[in-house]
């Protein structure tokens, strides 16, 4: 009889320790995909408060000397600094990285504020696209807009 319940008890000792093992291995699951879940909330958090528009005339707008010049405004939530590296400019499929980009009222300004404008100005534009459309794609933030014009 004895030998029965050493048995019993071997196996009872045994399945407690499987359920440990089992209890933390899910406890740590879970929490790797809470943790997931919180960054990738702050990343969406984040991009649904910025919001830009671009407020150019497309009938209006050209390339001037192979200068073209874009305003924008911030009808988001959150602010941005002025700065190249916070936008990212596709100009007729071909990735612009040398633009210039300031505050439209006040070029001294450095942080791009909600209902704030700013200039965005690209130099030495190639203009073998007279009478064709053009296609300039913004990006900050996550947030992406698409100015299409015509070059008369």
């Amino acid at each position: 009889m004895a030998s029965v319940s050493a048995s019993h008890l071997i196996i009872f000792v045994a399945s407690l320790v499987i359920a440990a093992g089992v209890v933390g291995t899910l406890t740590t699951g879970v929490e790797r995909v809470s943790s997931s879940i919180d960054d990738g909330s702050l990343d969406v958090s984040q991009q649904i408060r910025m919001d830009m528009s671009v407020i150019s005339d497309p009938g209006a707008t050209s390339l001037d000397n192979g200068g073209l010049t874009i305003y924008v405004r911030n009808t988001g939530s959150q602010s941005v600094p002025i700065e190249s590296s916070a936008v990212d400019v596709v100009y007729n499929g071909n990735f612009v990285a040398d633009f210039g980009i300031e505050d439209a009222n006040d070029p001294d300004e450095t942080v791009w504020r909600p209902g704030n404008v700013i200039e965005i100005t690209l130099e030495d534009v190639e203009d073998d696209t007279e009478d064709t459309d053009n296609r300039l794609f913004l990006t900050v933030n996550g947030d992406e807009e698409l100015f299409e014009f015509n070059n008369d």
